[in-house]
């Protein structure tokens, strides 16, 4: 029952991230907000609402009763470490703008009046992480919570529900990155996997 609550929070966080960045949610900030408003602070305040849902998640998870599920020691836990060391180096590895990711950057222009710039976001980059998996980060993700050597029961479903999170929404990201790149986006699917780094595309 438990697990079915921390599953449930997830996916109601879940529901909550996905419509928040879906295409008629978007349209309705723009026509509320007006354009130079929308560019300007529209990804801060996406950023602010996402950290203060996921806070109010990781809270409520941490009020429930919780076990301890496993702790690996021995020479079985530094193969862990190193699964998360490969993560870690595939975060670092994958080139992003944290100011402009969370909309910082785009706020400073607006206020120095700068006219909005063309950011990683509107152009396919397809280099370094890109070029092992087509979601870099969501694996880099994963593997730090995957392979954390003491999991209790809790932060077992918590890791399991993000990460089912991450795969499950490649699917609707990759829908839009194709709309939005075309046949280079499909040519990129082909060569390069989804999430795995196994050969062939389109995983």
């Amino acid at each position: 029952m438990i697990t079915l609550k921390v599953i449930g929070a997830w996916a109601a966080f879940a529901l909550f991230h996905s419509v928040t960045m879906s295409g008629p949610y978007e349209r309705g900030a723009r026509r509320v907000m007006g354009e130079s408003r929308f560019l300007a602070y529209h990804r801060l305040l996406f950023t602010l609402y996402s950290a203060a849902a996921t806070a109010a998640v990781l809270l409520y998870v941490r009020s429930l009763p919780d076990i301890p599920l496993y702790r690996i020691d021995g020479w079985v836990s530094f193969l862990f470490r190193g699964m998360q060391v490969l993560g870690a180096v595939l975060l670092l590895w994958t080139p992003w703008d944290l100011k402009e990711f969370v909309g910082l950057r785009q706020w400073e222009r607006h206020r120095k009046g700068e006219e909005e710039a063309q950011s990683r976001n509107e152009r396919l980059f397809t280099g370094k992480g890109y070029g092992l998996v087509r979601h870099p980060l969501y694996l880099g993700c994963s593997l730090l919570l995957a392979f954390h050597p003491v999991q209790t029961r809790n932060s077992a479903a918590t890791a399991a529900a993000v990460i089912a999170y991450f795969y499950i929404g490649t699917f609707f990201e990759e829908r839009r990155l194709t709309r939005k790149f075309g046949e280079a986006y499909r040519e990129y699917q082909r060569r390069v996997p989804r999430f795995l780094p196994l050969r062939g595309g389109r995983s």
